[in-house]
């Protein structure tokens, strides 16, 4: 297979983006949250006057959720702030045996076998490595209908397990 070469830079509007595509791949995303939170505020205090005291704690969830969603947003736009990669445009290469990236950080090659898993996404694909590694390719880096089937084809080759898609 022949070596497939991709440019692309990615936004902050972008990358929060692909987070929460992300988020709602692995787990609850923030709508997901939102509706849990509409759900509580509903149930709490219809309990709470009907007399049943565990209406505080569907208020307490409400809040919990409301803090989750709050926070993860705050967390991940920190890190894309802190991320060096992300301030001038990335070349990644796809190869048979490797990748190598050229970004703001530096050049780097990586093995397939670096990478645990993967999760596709009408928009995304990502790549996890080990310990919170990730590296989030947006499908419109493709410059051609069929370079996805390509890198595909690469995932495949390498063995890279999908991830489980969980809720909504």
């Amino acid at each position: 297979m022949a070596p497939l070469t991709l440019t692309y830079s990615m936004t902050e509007a972008e990358f929060m983006h692909a987070a929460r595509v992300l988020w709602a791949y692995r787990a609850i995303g923030d709508r997901g949250n939102w509706i849990v939170v509409i759900l509580c505020l509903c149930a709490g205090p219809v309990l709470l006057l009907n007399g049943i005291q565990t209406g505080w704690l569907f208020i307490a969830v409400a809040v919990f959720f409301v803090g989750l969603t709050w926070a993860r947003t705050v967390i991940w736009r920190r890190a894309y702030r802190r991320m060096v990669k992300y301030s001038a445009p990335i070349t990644a290469q796809f190869a048979p045996d490797q990748i190598t990236t050229q970004t703001a950080e530096g050049h780097s090659t990586l093995p397939w076998t670096f990478f645990k898993s993967y999760a596709e996404t009408p928009d995304y694909l990502f790549l996890f490595g080990p310990k919170r590694s990730l590296s989030i390719i947006p499908k419109t880096a493709l410059p051609a209908p069929d370079d996805i089937e390509i890198l595909r084809d690469f995932i495949t080759a390498a063995h890279l397990p999908r991830k489980k898609m969980r809720w909504t």
